[in-house]
């Protein structure tokens, strides 16, 4: 990685050892401690980033709205809290068999006949990020087709003695762990790097909402429309030389976060998953980033580094391959490595960007003074927009070719410090 470094916390001599809310799409919960969530399996089509379209498999949320209630790549974000007792029952509209499965989280699979519905039951585990997915027969091939989707677990106990929220049950991590997590945490507002007050807190999406302005999901894909064509409406997907070596013949032509490419990344749309994150600085944002793809891609963000919370151990050798690892050491990093199926938690920290003035000279009683950049006073106008592209070259384009419009978009710094209280103030 370019320009790893340890977190330095300014004045507060600390390092690590080792809102409001945009309008998504409400999803239920039930009694607490217990969480139904029903999903059906359904066909839509896409309309890619040069206008082709292309048929896709979708998951649908029954007793949703809009384009969650019709069928959207990727499917709902299904939140529930750890520990809770969760069942999920899928129905399937397609002619096919198909599966379900959540990455990381033991018995959670089953299969769904043709016409069918089954239903899965577990206790949520450890808080963090989880894959939901198609993985009927061992292939990948409904899963790239559209059949993906992200499960939070949100902690029982994610808030530091000082009353910093976190991501994660801080009585479930290691020692080492707990002490990074919380400096962190903790110094998010209060410090001389991590300046903001009350609103330099790290604040975690409502239970009922998808997502939020301080907390992001990109879904990482890609899309190789010969293998779209083999989807039918009303008809079953037949066996072919594609399907019996997806892997091997599996060549994308169109890269995506959250099913949209280039420019349409940098719009959002009634009922479909938010990217671009717009914040104030001082507004950190938490960004959960997995690949449900084939391909490695390498998400390279600029004008700021981000803090690498958790991600997942896909070293089968390891003792602890498939477990999600909060380190105890947290890096900044500007390039965080996507292999197929990683999950990975980030934080953006929304500090003035190195290439903005550290600070502004004033006039004050006593002469020239100096204060950090605040709201409408940056040689730049606002908002300050920074470039977030994948480092895999192919993954910025589109079409075989049509290049930028593949895995690229940008993230906004809206205004300097105090700015959201001005514009609403």
């Amino acid at each position: 990685m370019k320009r790893r470094d340890f977190l330095k916390y300014g004045a507060a001599g600390l390092a690590t050892a080792g809102a409001g809310l945009s309008p998504f799409e409400v999803l239920a919960q039930a009694l607490p401690g217990t969480a139904e969530i029903k999903l059906g399996i359904t066909d839509v089509e896409t309309r890619l980033i040069d206008g082709d379209k292309v048929n896709m498999l979708a998951f649908r949320l029954d007793g949703g709205a809009g384009a969650l209630a019709t069928g959207r790549v990727p499917g709902p974000v299904l939140r529930v809290k750890e520990g809770s007792l969760v069942k999920i029952i899928v129905t399937n509209d397609r002619q096919e068999t198909h599966g379900f499965e959540i990455t990381g989280i033991p018995g959670a699979k089953t299969e769904i006949a043709a016409g069918s519905t089954a239903t899965i039951a577990f206790q949520a585990p450890m808080a963090g990020t989880y894959i939901y997915h198609d993985g009927h027969g061992g292939t990948p091939l409904y899963r790239i087709l559209g059949l993906h989707g992200i499960l939070v677990v949100e902690p029982l106990n994610g808030t530091t003695p000082a009353g910093s929220r976190t991501p994660y049950s801080l009585d479930k991590l290691a020692p080492q762990s707990y002490a990074a997590v919380s400096a962190l945490f903790d110094a998010l507002g209060t410090t001389e790097r991590f300046q903001g007050g009350a609103d330099g807190k790290w604040m975690p999406a409502p239970s009922n909402a998808e997502a939020s302005i301080r907390e992001k999901i990109w879904i990482c894909a890609g899309i190789d429309p010969k293998f779209n064509a083999l989807i039918e409406r009303g008809k079953q997907i037949a066996s072919s030389p594609l399907t019996a070596n997806v892997v091997d013949t599996f060549v994308p032509r169109y890269f995506t976060i959250n099913n949209r490419s280039g420019y349409d990344l940098h719009a959002d749309y009634d009922g479909q998953l938010p990217v671009i994150a717009k914040n104030y600085i001082g507004e950190p944002t938490l960004f959960r980033i997995v690949n449900v793809g084939l391909a490695h891609h390498a998400n390279h963000f600029h004008g700021n580094h981000l803090m690498e919370l958790a991600r997942v151990d896909l070293n089968p050798k390891s003792t602890t391959y498939g477990q999600i690892i909060v380190p105890d050491n947290i890096f900044e990093v500007d390039t965080t490595a996507m292999w197929p199926m990683q999950r990975r938690d980030l934080l953006l920290p929304f500090e003035i960007p190195p290439d903005i003035p550290y600070q502004i000279p004033v006039s004050g009683p006593t002469g020239s003074q100096f204060q950090r950049m605040v709201n409408k006073q940056a040689q730049e106008p606002f908002p300050l927009r920074y470039v977030m592209h994948c480092h895999t070259e192919m993954s910025q384009t589109a079409a075989g070719g049509n290049y930028p419009q593949g895995m690229v978009c940008h993230w906004e710094v809206l205004g300097g410090l105090g700015g959201r209280a001005k514009a609403t103030g």
